[in-house]
């Protein structure tokens, strides 16, 4: 197990106790009891009762430590490029426009996250220039313009349509809401939301049920390969009715495919990560889905918690961490 510096043998607790709680109120509610060492992500409605808007901890909230670290997360909403619907590049390109990812951030997630202003890859990824990725900002004169060439002038003869979200995960209701009133003001259209298990939102999306859902991609590993691979034109089956498991939204592009297998051979770092920019920019110049918001994490600790790891891939390494003397028996 090793040793540290004094000699004193690694890991210095004796065990770790995890505790599953759906209810974010709940959770604090315990960690305030002192009933846990540590929480994971704040309830989003007490978001302005914990933390400022410079995310630092106020009121009573004081007494404990708090970790801010982005994190290498998209939240995104997905196009099924298969569909008569959404094989219109400039009705994907008018949805992109039409949503103000700034306003979703600051009032609907009370600023807990990151506009995604910029391409498909985090600008939490290390040696990664994801502010060189030209994506969407919001912009009703060009959601309406692209609309029009989409052959829908103010919302005329565009159908109803369902946006599919998972239950669970608090947010996404709240921010569904909000981009369903965005499309509504913006493009004259009108967007139904149906909430489903996360088993049955998977298998929809996956099979081609689904035309319009909510999506997510947390890295397996730090590199943009991770996420620019959910656009890899290999990945999609001949036929609409087998499940397409990496590349749910079926997009396909001929020169996007390029640059990524290029990419994929390219031994230099830097130059890799040049192609991957440019394979990123592709996506986003074809829409090819509606990023919305970058994740940041947040972390509630005791104040006699010492050395917790923090890091963007959120791995845990818990050799070293350690109570203050007063404390030492605890264990988490």
């Amino acid at each position: 197990w090793g040793k540290d510096q004094y000699g004193n043998p690694l890991p210095y607790l004796d065990g770790i106790r995890v505790s599953f709680i759906k209810d974010k109120k709940s959770s604090l509610l315990k960690f305030r009891k002192n009933e846990l060492d540590m929480m994971y992500r704040i309830p989003l409605e007490m978001t302005n009762e914990v933390i400022t808007e410079n995310d630092e901890l106020k009121g009573k909230y004081k007494q404990y430590d708090l970790q801010v670290m982005p994190s290498l997360t998209i939240q995104y909403y997905g196009f099924q490029h298969k569909s008569d619907l959404f094989a219109n590049k400039h009705l994907r390109k008018a949805f992109n426009y039409a949503i103000d990812r700034t306003e979703i951030v600051d009032y609907t997630l009370k600023g807990t996250a990151v506009p995604a202003h910029n391409g498909v890859v985090p600008p939490a990824l290390e040696n990664y220039d994801s502010k060189a990725i030209n994506g969407y900002k919001y912009n009703a004169a060009k959601a309406r313009e692209h609309m029009k060439q989409a052959g829908y002038p103010n919302g005329e003869g565009f159908p109803e349509i369902t946006l599919q979200i998972n239950s669970g995960g608090g947010r996404n209701e709240q921010v569904a809401e909000a981009i369903q009133k965005m499309l509504q003001e913006n493009l004259n259209i009108s967007m139904n939301i149906k909430k489903l298990s996360f088993a049955q939102h998977l298998e929809n999306l996956e099979s081609g049920k689904a035309r319009f859902w909510r999506a997510g991609w947390i890295a397996d590993y730090p590199d943009p390969e991770n996420f620019l691979n959910l656009f890899y034109g290999p990945h999609v089956p001949d036929d609409l009715n087998t499940r397409s498991y990496i590349n749910s939204v079926r997009y396909q592009s001929a020169e996007f495919d390029s640059v990524f297998q290029k990419a994929l051979k390219t031994v230099d770092k830097q130059q890799r990560n040049l192609l991957y920019l440019q394979a990123d920019q592709i996506v986003m110049d074809d829409a090819a889905i509606m990023p919305i918001y970058y994740d940041k994490d947040y972390r509630l600790l005791q104040p006699d918690v010492r050395n917790f790891p923090q890091n963007p891939m959120e791995y845990r390494n818990f050799r070293d961490v350690y109570f203050v003397p007063d404390s030492d028996q605890k264990s988490m």
